[in-house]
């Protein structure tokens, strides 16, 4: 075998920490997949560490900037804002070839506020973007090393063989953080509604609630209706077998930081059409009456409409949105984008 390339990931590992949020889920699937090519020497930087042990982590990231010259960053709000300064300098000084793959959907309004920002992305050898309006929003700024590269996951898409409904009750489900920006409320309060209307749904949740947002929401769960339950947390690659059962997912996210949420891959890898609101690139990613629906954010009204279509379609119906998105998920499969990410290392 040919000698490893020796390169390095800088993002949110989290290692010996039980967090299940999407920048931490997106970096280590990262490494899972480039370990797997063997193509790579790989050393991490875990910018987890600027929570136990912020010294340790600014000397191993200037021994890792010193040593290596291909170096992938996935950072977030705060760590870009400490790193990009750096990554900038050795990019140009000694030409270290920086590969930013993008959390989340709103770097351009960094960009927007800060001439620097673009700048800074501009001296990387390329910013992987998960969306397409993202991309033109960074070219709009003139930040034209940009492709897009939505978030993947390797899972086991249910058979179309296996697909069913329950119909009645109409079987709902969430699957992200817990958060009032990711329409939790919104969804409870419909689907309470709606079973007070004489619509029979069920809502299970799944997810991690927020630490300052957990009082809340336990309030608003101790007086939900009886058809709504909080299920707790459960590992990303877990995510098809958890909730390949239920009818569809409810996505009334209004979140600023939305990017392609990788909810939406774990519901259709579920055979799940996904009930999202027409927030950030959602309506890129869900195909309106076909994966699912499309309706107004923060719009509890038209969500319950959402909500009344799918309980109002025959089995067969709903079995055909089933299986368009166990086929659109074969899109999301880590193959194609591991090997496009790879190549671009390798040919370096």
């Amino acid at each position: 075998m040919s000698k490893r390339k020796r390169i390095a990931i800088i993002g949110h590992f989290a290692e010996g920490a039980d967090l299940r949020d999407g920048q931490t889920v997106k970096t280590r699937i990262l490494y899972d997949e480039l370990n797997k090519t063997e193509l790579f020497d790989i050393q991490k930087v875990d910018t987890y560490l600027k929570r136990t042990a912020p010294v340790k982590l600014l000397f191993k990231s200037l021994r890792t900037l010193i040593g290596v010259r291909d170096i992938i960053v996935l950072l977030s709000g705060n760590g870009m804002n400490f790193y990009f300064p750096i990554l900038h300098f050795f990019a140009k000084v000694f030409g270290t070839r920086v590969y930013h793959d993008v959390i989340g959907g709103n770097l351009h309004k960094y960009a927007e506020a800060s001439p620097k920002f673009c700048r800074f992305l501009r001296s990387f050898r390329v910013n992987w973007v998960e969306t397409a309006l993202l991309k033109d929003c960074l070219e709009k700024l003139g930040v034209k090393n940009t492709e897009v590269i939505p978030n993947f996951k390797r899972l086991d898409p249910v058979s179309e063989d296996g697909l069913s409904v329950s119909l009645r009750p109409l079987k709902l489900c969430t699957f992200s953080r817990i958060l009032p920006e990711k329409g939790i409320e919104i969804a409870i309060s419909a689907v309470g509604g709606l079973n007070a209307e004489g619509r029979e749904c069920l809502l299970d949740i799944y997810g991690d609630p927020d630490p300052g947002y957990s009082e809340r929401f336990n309030e608003i769960m101790s007086s939900a209706h009886r058809s709504i339950r909080f299920c707790g947390s459960v590992p990303y690659d877990k995510s098809v077998e958890t909730i390949s059962g239920y009818d569809a997912l409810l996505f009334p996210t209004y979140w600023e930081g939305e990017g392609f949420p990788g909810t939406i891959v774990d519901a259709f890898s579920a055979g799940l059409p996904v009930l999202a609101s027409d927030h950030g690139s959602d309506p890129e990613i869900v195909t309106d009456g076909e994966t699912g629906l499309i309706y107004p954010e923060k719009d509890e009204k038209a969500l319950k409409n959402a909500i009344t279509r799918i309980w109002e379609m025959s089995a067969e119906e709903l079995i055909r949105m089933k299986k368009n998105c166990v086929r659109a998920s074969e899109k999301y499969s880590p193959e194609r984008y591991v090997k496009l990410i790879a190549d671009e290392l390798i040919r370096r």
